[in-house]
């Protein structure tokens, strides 16, 4: 939802003034009752009890605004007064993500130069000992953007100031053409300062080229050109270079080891601008378009594996598939709600890389497999590479049978931190229970509607939930309770009408309750969980489709049971 934070402070001004009109006349009334025996008067009545309304109204409002910012509400607001203290800590939280939003497009930015650096090479000598150098160094800062942890802005300015240089010299190795010479003298005097005399003058005459431009040997026959469908454009003060091209599909050089950045949960974090991940020359040329009789568009549909692929190349020796996970879900929290093959749609497809994690459940089941990927294309004119691959994706890690298990560890690594995308939430208390729902059917939507339920015969029945779920693919739900009684929740699932067990359900423990995370697989007659909120802090679950080729429609009903006797688990 969105939060007017100056519309809740008018609001609130307004309200707190009118209380000391109110406050006035009705001490002025209080004396004449007990004077003369004269009540107060009917519309003084009237507007205290229109007060009354108004402050209990408008501190919902911003009980339920707080709480979407994920602030903690102390319970005992009863006053105007006390509300302003709630509007401060929304001011600071606000503040802080938008710091943190800034502080994390400008580290993707820096992070995306210095992967592009490490596809730099020296055309005539593989060891030239000044860029090693060069590299080196970015290989450290970026281990070193990877570990800041403050947002503040100082911190931004010196990360940019310190990948400055290498930004002038991808500038340098690739726009040539267009550059005036006093653009170009200062260009060659960062690096100079940087990096040494001698890899500004390599740079300069053109010994140091990307690796995407590096000369092949007519002994590998490479392939056609393909396109990656990528527009990458970076803000100020880093200035990116323009997008590149690239042969046909190759294996990655693996960066520098990262780090995994620490994020929230439920809302979306906003758009990051990521640069294409530096490739090298394959050991052995894959099939060409030509020789598949693929068109471009078959090309193109082959984008999402070498996002993918080239992603996990560069985190397959250096993370686990838990660190990997909560570093791919703090990005982009719909992730595995979004089709495999249609990642390329969303984030200015960007959110295909999220996909490398995938491809390592995949390698798992079927070692090598990943890499052996393009050569075992088959000469199809009529299926385009990237089904084939997709095909090829789904055979080697048997995922319709091997899916659920793959969720089953992203659950365990995301939850509760940072917490994957959710369709709905719950937030369950004594004195109500509130239901989020997304307002639109758009992944990743951010905005969210709210309904407040205060009767029991409106909170203790079943609420429901349904959608459709693209063939391999998850829909996420959370309920979040908030009391100390011990409630419970019945769980029932349909798929296509029929009852089904395709989900999880994660409990978490309450807080000062010792316990591990627990999953557990759906039961197609109906899951219980007794003792939420006096045992269990939050309840997860995960939707799922395993079917690799076909869509599904889920009907998810979630009833709140304050009697848990009978219940089971």
């Amino acid at each position: 939802m969105n939060v007017n934070l100056d519309a809740f402070a008018r609001q609130l001004a307004d309200l707190t003034g009118r209380f000391a009109d109110l406050g006035a006349k009705l001490a002025e009334a209080a004396r004449e009752l007990q004077d003369g025996g004269a009540p107060p008067s009917d519309a003084l009545v009237e507007a205290l009890a229109t007060g009354s309304r108004e402050f209990i109204e408008l501190r919902a409002e911003i009980v339920l605004a707080a709480e979407t910012l994920g602030l903690v509400v102390p319970d005992g607001i009863e006053s105007a007064r006390s509300l302003e203290p709630v509007l401060v800590a929304m001011t600071d939280a606000l503040q802080a993500e938008q710091r943190r939003a800034a502080f994390d497009e400008s580290r993707e930015r820096v992070v995306a130069v210095l992967d592009r650096i490490a596809g730099v090479r020296h055309r005539d000598d593989e060891s030239f000992e000044p860029l090693v150098v060069a590299q080196d160094k970015a290989a450290e800062l970026k281990q070193a953007a990877l570990a800041l942890t403050e947002t503040t802005a100082e911190q931004i300015e010196a990360l940019e100031a310190a990948a400055q240089p290498f930004v002038d010299l991808l500038t340098i190795l690739e726009a040539t053409e267009g550059l005036d010479d006093a653009r170009f003298s200062a260009l060659e005097e960062s690096i100079s300062e940087a990096f040494g005399r001698q890899t500004a003058v390599a740079a300069a005459r053109k010994h140091l080229v990307l690796g995407e431009q590096s000369a092949r040997a007519p002994a590998l026959a490479e392939p056609e050109p393909v396109r990656l469908a990528e527009t990458v454009r970076a803000p100020e003060p880093v200035r990116l270079p323009e997008p590149v091209r690239v042969q046909e599909p190759e294996p990655v050089v693996a960066p520098p080891p990262r780090q995994t950045t620490p994020k929230k949960v439920d809302r979306m974090p906003p758009q990051r601008v990521r640069e294409p991940e530096p490739v090298a020359a394959a050991p052995a040329a894959a099939p060409s378009a030509a020789g598949r009789g693929d068109g471009s568009g078959s090309d193109e549909s082959a984008q999402w594996w070498l996002s993918a692929s080239a992603r996990w190349s560069g985190w397959k020796n250096t993370l686990g598939f838990p660190e990997a996970t909560r570093e791919e879900i703090t990005k982009y929290p719909y992730l595995l709600s979004a089709p495999i093959q249609q990642s390329l749609e969303f984030e200015e497809g960007l959110l295909a890389y999220g996909y490398s994690l995938i491809l390592d459940h995949v390698e798992k089941q079927s070692p090598g497999c990943i890499a052996n990927a393009l050569t075992n294309l088959k000469s199809d004119p009529s299926k385009p590479i990237g089904t084939q691959l997709y095909e090829y994706l789904v055979a080697q890690g048997r995922l319709s049978e091997t899916y659920p298990k793959f969720i089953e560890n992203v659950l365990r690594a995301a939850v509760p931190e940072p917490g994957p995308w959710v369709q709905a939430r719950m937030i369950h208390s004594k004195d109500d229970t509130r239901v989020f729902r997304r307002p639109t059917p758009r992944l990743g939507e951010t905005e969210q509607t709210a309904q407040r339920f205060l009767a029991d015969n409106q909170r203790f029945k079943e609420h429901k939930f349904d959608g459709p779920l693209p063939p391999l693919t998850t829909r996420f739900f959370s309920i979040q309770a908030d009391l100390k009684d011990a409630h419970g929740i019945e769980v029932k699932l349909s798929v296509d009408g029929a009852p089904s067990d395709a989900g999880f359900l994660m409990t978490v423990p309450a807080a000062g309750k010792a316990g591990k995370l627990d999953v557990r697989r759906l039961s197609a007659e109906g899951t219980g969980v007794p003792g939420v909120g006096r045992d269990y802090g939050a309840i997860w679950l995960a939707i799922f489709n395993a079917d690799p080729m076909r869509q599904t429609s889920f009907e998810l009903g979630l009833t709140l049971r304050k009697d848990t006797r009978g219940m089971k688990k």
